[in-house]
């Protein structure tokens, strides 16, 4: 018996549909928190905002342990005493803390070099970590990172 090409055209198309709203849930509730939070902190850091950076930043001592806190004021002005220069994420790699998870955003910077940019959640919301002891002069709010395709 032949199926009718109507039938497998509708299940095609539905088939579809359901795809298309799994990858969309999963981008808006999953995916897409952590590159949010990059960006409000990349446009904050271009405004020199620095009330609205420290709402989006915690600092850590050890990333691996999961230590967070509030930044103090020192740091936010030791943070913003270098004029920003707008990067690019070209990637999103999550990692399982110990206690927490964290989001490595490969961060491009014009000139090419690769770092990352860490966000997690931290009291409710998306926040990017930021190193206590910074580990470039240029760019305190950076983490090394070796990436790899």
């Amino acid at each position: 018996m032949k199926v009718p090409r109507r039938i497998s055209l509708l299940f095609f198309l539905g088939f579809f549909v359901a795809g298309s709203t799994a990858l969309g849930y999963y981008y808006y509730f999953v995916y897409g928190p952590p590159l949010k939070a990059a960006e409000q902190f990349m446009d904050d850091m271009e405004k020199g905002d620095i009330q609205a950076v420290r709402n989006r930043v915690v600092v850590s001592s050890d990333i691996e342990e999961g230590m967070l806190r509030e930044p103090t004021d020192r740091e936010l002005k030791h943070l913003m005493s270098q004029p920003f220069e707008r990067g690019r994420i070209v990637d999103q790699r999550p990692h399982e803390g110990r206690t927490r998870d964290f989001y490595y955003l490969v961060y491009r910077e014009p000139d090419g070099r690769i770092y990352a940019l860490i966000a997690t959640e931290f009291n409710g919301r998306f926040r990017i970590v930021i190193p206590e002891t910074p580990l470039t002069s240029r760019n305190r709010y950076l983490w090394d990172y070796q990436w790899t395709n």
